[in-house]
């Protein structure tokens, strides 16, 4: 009953914040712009057409109507046209996704692997010049904003030393259905960018998290038995540290990979990656309301899911999450 109860009211707040965020994008989307003056030649266009343009969207009517439209649509699992594109709004983002999740897969791959890397060894070399180097990097990368740090990679890695393509995705290769930048070299090669970008500030934010673990673990009595015991300090790392801050460590990798897929819209949109980041701000550029919407529900039903299941996993792993629910 415990599990049960967890899952129930995970289920509960994820469906309150998902009505939250369609009400709150619906209403401020449907506040700026007309797209109708998009979609007709304003040039030779006359009151008449705009009139049935408007009509023909939908949008002479009260935003109430047009919302309980949308959620009725959205139930059925139909999220309009794109007035911009003519193809459906949500079969249009779902093309995207697979350049989002590629992007974000690779980026937190090398996160996990430098930032749990870099914090076992500052925290069990803690107060040495590593250790400061470390902390004193973390505290930068994570000071700096995505977009500032996109340029700076771009003016050192593309306009400076010409190593490195400034945007796009490079060539692709079919595999499981799917177009893959990770399977060719150039592809490869148009990913090192924006994958730092995505990745520097979570290495630094996992660093810091397994640090501080690390720790906490060595002052504990089983690790000084464990030296006791002459076990190298490579074994005990590996196998009795860094299972004891496997909790921590991967609900915060779980977070920022919802966190990736959410907010990678600024660095896409700088490296002209054709993921589902650029297409939604090209939309909101194009005030394309039907993509907007079906681009900004699936980032939270993302960001949710992964956030619930961090939570399911935090459960299955901590009996205390179960009693306290």
């Amino acid at each position: 009953m415990g599990m049960i109860s967890v899952i129930s009211a995970r289920l509960s707040q994820a469906l309150l914040l998902l009505f939250a965020m369609s009400l709150i994008g619906f209403i401020g989307l449907h506040s700026v712009g007309n797209p109708v003056f998009n979609i007709v030649n304003i040039e030779t266009a006359t009151p008449d057409d705009i009139r049935r343009a408007t009509i023909a969207l939908g949008l002479d009517q009260p935003i109430w109507h047009q919302y309980g439209v949308f959620i009725g649509n959205v139930l059925r699992g139909n999220f309009g046209t794109s007035y911009i594109y003519h193809l459906p709004a949500f079969e249009l983002v779902m093309s995207r996704l697979p350049a989002t999740l590629e992007l974000a897969c690779v980026s937190m791959l090398i996160a996990t692997i430098g930032g749990v890397g870099m914090g076992l060894v500052s925290g069990r070399s803690t107060g040495t010049a590593l250790d400061r180097t470390v902390l004193q990097g973390s505290v930068f990368a994570l000071s700096i904003p995505s977009f500032w740090l996109s340029m700076m990679l771009i003016l050192i890695g593309a306009i400076l030393t010409g190593w490195f393509p400034a945007g796009g995705r490079g060539a692709t290769t079919a595999a499981f259905g799917l177009e893959w930048s990770s399977l060719t070299k150039d592809g490869l090669w148009h990913m090192v960018l924006p994958v730092l970008a995505l990745a520097i500030p979570n290495i630094a934010l996992i660093a810091r998290l397994t640090r501080s673990g690390t720790i906490e673990v060595e002052t504990q009595d089983f690790t000084r038995f464990c030296r006791a015991k002459g076990l190298s300090q490579r074994r005990i790392l590996l196998r009795h540290t860094l299972p004891n801050i496997s909790v921590p460590v991967v609900t915060i990798i779980g977070l920022q990979f919802g966190g990736m897929l959410a907010f990678a819209v600024v660095v896409e949109s700088i490296f002209s990656w054709p993921g589902v980041g650029k297409l939604l701000i090209d939309s909101i550029q194009l005030l394309d309301r039907p993509v907007v919407m079906a681009t900004l529900t699936f980032i939270a039903v993302a960001f949710v899911a992964l956030n619930a299941l961090v939570d399911l996993y935090y459960a299955v792993l901590d009996p205390r999450v179960r009693l306290s629910s």
